[in-house]
């Protein structure tokens, strides 16, 4: 039995089309987990910046009370 050539290369050619559409699908999986990633970061950094901010203000506020206590006793 003789391989017919033409029918060999449109079999390779669809294997071809499966990987490529596989590795398509992969790339979009991963390009939108790497975007859900990101985002979670971003709000995670924003969260630790407003606490920060926080911290700063309060520490502010204590200092200053603390120094208008402290003239007050005087």
């Amino acid at each position: 039995m003789p391989i017919d050539i033409q029918e060999r290369i449109l079999d390779k050619l669809d294997i071809l089309d499966e990987k490529v559409d596989k590795i398509c699908l992969w790339k979009e999986s991963m390009s939108t987990e790497w975007k859900n990633h990101m985002e979670e970061q971003d709000a995670k950094s924003k969260g630790k910046e407003r606490k920060t901010y926080y911290l700063i203000a309060l520490m502010g506020v204590g200092f200053t009370l603390f120094e208008m206590i402290k003239e007050a006793v005087r």
